[in-house]
Order: structure tokens, then C-alpha cells, then sequence
């Protein structure tokens, strides 16, 4: 985490994600599923696969996907203005809205490829080159999902980490378009159709998942071991006689978190704001991710906090 950017708030530094680290991600996954798809559509227009050509479908959505990821981190980076005071970080709860968009599109057409080709007569051909493309799809999809998932896990991207557990999908979406079209070519014609068919269902699970991480984002879901952690982190500064209510939401990559902290109802104001800044400093280690407001309370008057 040494190289991520920094941000200056109230006379404290507080660690912000790398972005850099982000874009490299989008882009190097995006380059990998575009020549996957392009390999795909030339050979399935050859070999008349369904399968295949719902998988190239699927892939040049994903190559979409993260392209709007790259807008929303560039996006994202924007200082805050008086009217996003909070700045632009929930734009990729945004992108992810789009994806979604775009994920239900390309289940649309490969649903309408592959019942064309259910009721189709044409025969299978050159269906080797094919069955290639989609082992490159295979391999492709793979490696940018793990790629996807460690940086997004790591920079607190949940757009990012959804875009590789997607891609993670993908690869078994694109091991059963080369099924589909091997079984066709060895004479069980309907399986590339049903491959086609499965590649279909598969994308509305994908659709599924992604629609349910985007509705606990929006309803400021936030694990409940996080919100321990911040508090086990608080309880153990010097000079803490308790915490309370403690609230937590996540800003795009940020968590916003608010937390009331007893102290000595002796304690002067320039202890209590010692203890405040001993509790930042302790609670930012521990979630590096958090940007934190600390509100002093004379114990014992817990119950009046607001």
C-alpha cells in the first residue's frame, strides 16, 4: 500500500486507494477478453456455433464492462464540490447499474442465437478453429478474474471485485461453448444450441448476484466484523473509557465511519482531543480504508449523545 495517492482532511493524512493499481486492471483485462471475443465472433461466423457466439456476445459485454469501469475511476478521482461534498466515489455503484444493463443485453442475444439455432438446418463446419477460440476464452477469462479480484479486493473496489467474480463465471461459460460445439462436431448436433442455451441461464445468474451486491451497497450494508473492528480498535486507545454507536457506510471505496468515545468526564478539551486523535490513528491501521469521525462523550452521559 505504499504507493497509493494520499488525501489531506482536517491536518491528517489519510491513505487512499491506488488507482493507479485499478486502471492497470481494467485496462490489461479489457485488451485480454476483447481479443478473446474477436477471436470468438471470426471463427463461431465460420463453424455456425451458438455456443460459441453467445460466449463472444457475453465477453464483448464484459470488454464493455470494464471500459465503463475505467470512466468510473477516472470519474472517481474528482475532488468534492459543494454539491457532492462527499466527493464522486459512488460513481462505481453507478457502473455497476450499467454493467447490469449491459449484462441483461447480452443475455437477450444469446437467448435469441441460440433458439435461432435450435430451429436451424445448417450444418457444423470448420468447427476446430472455433473450439480453439473458445479454449482462448477459457484461459483469458480466468486469468483477468483473478487479476480483477485481488486489486478490487485490495483497493475496496466492490465494481471491480464483481467484475472479476463475473469473469470467474465466464470461464466455465466459455469451457461449455467448446463442449457444446465438440459434441456437435462429433454428431449431437442440438449440444452447441443447448451450450448456447446454458450460456444463457448462466449470464442471468451472474445477473442475479450482481443485482444483489449493488442492493446491499445501496442500502449501506456494511460487515458486521468491520464495524468490531473498529470498535476493538477504539476500546484499546489509552484514555477510552467506552464506545457506542457506531455507524459505518461506504462511500465508492471509502468507508465513512462515525463513532461516540467516552472519556474522563475531567479530561480537558485538550485531552479529549488527544484521545480523539490516538483513536483515528488506531482505527485508520486497522481499516486502512475507513475515514473516521470521532465524537467526544463525558462518560457516564452516553445516553445523551446524538
Amino acid at each position: 500500500m505504499g504507493s497509493e495517492n494520499e488525501r489531506v482532511s482536517a491536518g491528517h493524512v489519510h491513505q487512499m486507494p491506488d488507482e493507479r493499481a485499478a486502471t492497470r486492471a481494467v485496462i490489461v483485462s479489457a485488451v485480454a477478453l476483447g481479443i478473446a471475443s474477436a477471436l470468438e465472433f471470426a471463427t463461431s461466423a465460420g463453424g455456425h456455433s451458438a455456443g460459441v457466439l453467445a460466449d463472444a456476445l457475453h465477453n464483448a459485454g464484459d470488454v464493455l464492462t470494464t471500459l465503463v469501469l475505467l470512466a468510473a475511476f477516472a470519474m472517481a478521482r474528482r475532488p468534492a464540490t459543494r454539491r457532492f461534498t462527499e466527493g464522486f466515489g459512488r460513481v462505481e455503484d453507478v457502473a455497476t447499474l450499467v454493467i447490469i444493463v449491459v449484462i441483461v443485453f447480452t443475455a437477450a442475444a444469446a437467448a435469441f442465437e441460440s433458439l435461432g439455432r435450435i430451429i436451424s438446418s445448417e450444418g457444423y463446419q470448420n468447427s476446430v478453429p472455433a473450439m480453439g477460440a473458445a479454449i482462448v476464452g477459457v484461459v483469458a477469462n480466468l486469468g483477468v478474474s483473478e487479476y480483477k479480484i485481488r486489486v478490487g479486493r485490495r483497493i475496496h473496489s466492490i465494481a471491480l471485485e464483481t467484475d472479476g467474480l463475473h469473469s470467474r463465471l465466464d470461464a466455465l461459460v466459455s469451457a461449455l461453448a467448446f463442449f457444446g460445439l465438440l459434441l456437435a462436431w462429433m454428431g449431437f448436433a442440438i449440444a452447441d444450441p443447448l451450450a448456447g442455451v446454458g450460456i444463457t441461464m448462466a449470464i442471468v445468474y451472474i445477473l442475479a448476484q450482481t443485482v444483489g451486491r449493488l442492493v446491499l451497497r445501496m442500502m449501506d450494508a456494511v460487515d458486521p466484523e468491520v464495524i468490531e473492528q473498529i470498535s476493538s480498535a477504539a476500546r484499546g486507545v489509552k484514555g477510552v473509557l467506552g464506545v457506542h454507536d457506531v455507524r459505518a457506510r461506504w462511500v465508492g471505496r471509502e468507508l465513512i465511519a462515525v463513532l461516540h468515545v467516552e472519556v474522563s468526564a475531567d479530561a480537558t478539551v485538550a485531552q479529549a482531543h488527544d484521545v480523539a486523535m490516538a483513536v483515528e490513528h488506531e482505527v485508520e491501521h486497522a481499516v486502512p480504508a475507513v475515514r473516521l469521525d470521532v465524537h467526544m462523550d463525558p462518560a457516564g452521559l452516553a445516553s445523551r449523545s446524538t
